[in-house]
């Protein structure tokens, strides 16, 4: 028997729990199911009860749960030694001003000003912020007041000349596809949509081919296998070698033809990977 978690995914058992705990029934039966497939909604208890009842588990979140937003994404680079802009990590500005009472060092460590501040949380280019001095880092980091512990975390990264674009490359289980992100205002450093960044399925192919072999290798070793990943090129040194900049779990679908088209993507991605045991290295998918 097949479970599925998800609203858009039918199998043999469905059930939706969106927003609240799995009861003892629904447990029961998922114990039953060789494997299931969850929503990237999906919480990190009943991800755990999930891994805990069912076989095999669709996506692979292991490594979601525990290492959660900028911070979890630093750690994880570092743990995998994968290029990445040079990142400070910290609990919170309590423990940023423990570690550092001279600012200077700050700056030094990341190549100096500017820099990079980024709330733990958010999306859509939400608490990241672009630092030019002193005065400004602690305008920032007095932002992060918040009762929640994770929402006070936050990171410190040198910036990267990326000439106004990322690519991002969403790995959907055996299949990668990507596509720049440009942004045509130079006073913005956002690339996203939502600050006014548009969508490149075509430029510099073999660069996009670059960043999308960095990330199959990396799923290779960490098991991720349903994401958006965003990678950045210094356009000054080294302007060919991708480096990661964050993971996301839940990213945006415009990119691949809006919410409708990604659900059927997503279905014939949990298809394939219910139909084999193993788990084959994701392949490359170049969008025309």
């Amino acid at each position: 028997m097949i479970a599925s978690l998800h609203p858009c995914i039918e199998k043999d058992l469905n059930i939706l729990c969106a927003g609240r705990s799995l009861t003892a029934r629904e447990k029961k039966r998922l114990a039953r199911a060789r494997a299931v497939i969850l929503p990237q909604g999906v919480t990190a208890e009943v991800y755990g009860e999930c891994r805990r009842l069912v076989p095999r588990v669709f996506p692979n979140y292991d490594l979601r749960f525990g290492w959660e937003g900028k911070v979890g994404d630093a750690l994880l680079f570092d743990f995998f030694q994968v290029p990445h802009p040079r990142t400070l990590a910290f609990r919170d500005a309590e423990t940023f001003f423990r570690t550092y009472r001279d600012l200077d060092l700050v700056s030094c460590l990341l190549s100096g000003y500017p820099l990079v501040f980024k709330g733990n949380s958010g999306g859509e280019g939400d608490m990241v912020f672009l630092i030019r001095s002193q005065q400004e880092l602690l305008d920032k980091m007095a932002l992060l007041q918040s009762p929640v512990p994770e929402q006070r975390a936050f990171v410190l990264q040198e910036f990267i000349d990326h000439g106004g674009r990322d690519l991002r490359v969403v790995v959907l289980y055996d299949r990668l596809l990507s596509y720049w992100r440009v942004q045509s205002d130079p006073g913005k450093m956002h690339t996203n949509l939502a600050e006014g960044g548009r969508i490149d399925f075509k430029s510099d192919p073999r660069l996009r081919r670059r960043g999308m072999e960095m990330v199959r290798r990396f799923c290779r070793r960490s098991g991720i296998n349903l994401a958006g990943f965003d990678l950045i090129f210094n356009r000054n040194q080294d302007p060919d070698r991708p480096q990661f900049l964050e993971i996301n779990y839940y990213f945006g679908r415009k990119g691949l033809g809006g919410s409708l088209h990604f659900y059927e993507l997503l279905e014939e991605a949990a298809d394939r990977w219910l139909a084999t045991e193993d788990q084959p290295v994701p392949g490359i998918l170049i969008r025309k």
